[in-house]
């Protein structure tokens, strides 16, 4: 998950946010053990106010937010949506019931996806230096 938490530091760093990021994106190299990003449509200067009805992206990875015209897309979505892909990529199973990591990486997952933007990490930067705390990471 490294290179999925890097490269939205740099979209971070950019002034940017993730608009349709889902599994899709992702591809995984068993032989090599590695995560490679491929297929990232879209990203936009942020923040923004939703004007359509709804953000283009699976249902599963977005935030409340992105299905509410008229409401604020910005990092904290970013957020919400690679908690979502933290918490999908690491489950063994479509319905959620087979984690395969630590309470404490759940406890980061579940404060990145917080229904209430306030109440999610602020940022791509604190959603990845807590994450790699929790995974004895360096940051």
């Amino acid at each position: 998950m490294d290179e999925v938490l890097d490269a939205h530091l740099a979209v971070e760093q950019a002034g940017l946010v993730a608009v349709d990021l889902y599994d899709g994106c992702f591809l995984y190299d068993f032989e090599a053990h590695r995560m490679v990003l491929c297929d990232l449509d879209e990203y936009r200067l942020g923040p923004f106010i939703l004007e359509d009805e709804r953000l283009p992206g699976s249902r599963r990875y977005m935030a409340p937010e992105e299905f509410i015209r008229g409401s604020t897309i910005d990092i904290r979505t970013t957020v919400f949506v690679l908690g979502r892909a933290l918490r999908l990529l690491l489950d063994a199973g479509d319905e959620e019931q087979a984690w395969r990591g630590s309470r404490a990486q759940l406890a980061v997952i579940q404060r990145a996806t917080a229904d209430d933007p306030a109440h999610r990490y602020g940022s791509v930067e604190a959603l990845t230096q807590a994450w790699r705390g929790v995974c004895g990471l360096d940051s």
